[in-house]
């Protein structure tokens, strides 16, 4: 049952960054957007998800580069919920490179020492194996590109990692978890992993809005929520309550993704709706995706 307002805005300091509305205008658009849950290993669900979908070919085309963008920025193991399961990692970076692509670009600018990170996670080790594959943490200034957006209120500029537009298809692959600041962290808020400066957001923006208006710059192909594991407090670093929901997510719509994965489990204690975190709330009336349960069809693989 979700909460009312008041005790949403009363819960733990991290659930306090959900909180909803944005002065933006109400989105308009009534077209419902699908997304696709399935339950299993990734190496059984990820296959039946693509499949349903339409088949891993309508995102991956023959000789094509390929990014996948998980979270690997702390130097935790996967049972700590805190990345995106080496599994999932592999599984998805196979399919890709059986489809056809030439190159499958794992990156994640990582927040702790990107060593650590490579060893810690699992991710290096899950893929080293894996002719075509390759784990990049983008470092230096000249892995980034400047970018400079008007529609922008707060992410008016910012620097890219350069990889994201030399790919064909980047795909989103976050871990479901919490967030001190965020919220909770899926699609949108794992694609600042994909910018030099992140702290930025907090320093200088409105955090929310800027998450939201990273979609203006980094357009997801395909986005699949992680939950295999799903980090219940204390995120983004952990430790803290790990659940095993052994759920994958995934669809074209990144809000809506999210949205849906916000209801998977209760969120410090709470159990919340996508609308109720507040960089959802601000991308859905900024135009890129529904959030509201109404407007979202969940396929049951």
């Amino acid at each position: 049952m979700a909460i009312s307002r008041r005790e949403f805005l009363v819960s733990a300091a991290g659930a306090a960054a959900f909180a909803a509305g944005s002065g933006f205008a109400q989105q308009t658009t009534n077209s419902k957007s699908e997304v696709y849950t399935a339950k299993g290993s990734a190496a059984e669900v990820l296959p039946k998800i693509m499949e349903k979908m339409g088949g891993i070919s309508r995102f991956v085309k023959e000789g094509s580069r390929v990014m996948i963008k998980p979270n690997m920025s702390f130097p935790n193991p996967p049972d700590w919920g805190t990345g995106t399961s080496p599994e999932a990692v592999y599984t998805l970076a196979k399919m890709c490179i059986e489809a056809g692509a030439k190159r499958v670009i794992v990156c994640d600018n990582t927040i702790r020492d990107p060593e650590h990170c490579r060893e810690k996670t699992g991710i290096a080790a899950a893929i080293k194996d894996l002719k075509g594959s390759v784990l990049f943490i983008p470092k230096q200034e000249s892995m980034y590109v400047h970018k400079s957006d008007s529609r922008a209120k707060e992410l008016r500029e910012t620097d890219v990692v350069k990889e994201v537009y030399l790919c064909d298809t980047l795909i989103s692959l976050p871990a479901a978890k919490c967030h001190s600041a965020g919220g909770v962290s899926l699609n949108l808020k794992g694609l600042m992993g994909l910018v030099k400066d992140r702290g930025a957001y907090h320093r200088e923006m409105d955090m929310h809005t800027a998450i939201a208006e990273q979609l203006y710059y980094i357009k997801p192909s395909l986005c699949i929520v992680d939950a295999t594991r799903a980090l219940l407090d204390n995120g983004p670093a952990g430790p803290g309550k790990v659940s095993e929901l052994k759920t994958f997510v995934a669809g074209t719509d990144p809000v809506a993704v999210d949205s849906f994965a916000v209801t998977l489990a209760p969120w410090y204690g709470k159990t919340f709706e996508g609308k109720q975190v507040k960089h959802l709330k601000v991308a859905a009336d900024l135009g890129f995706g529904n959030v509201e349960s109404s407007l979202i069809s969940e396929i049951a693989v």
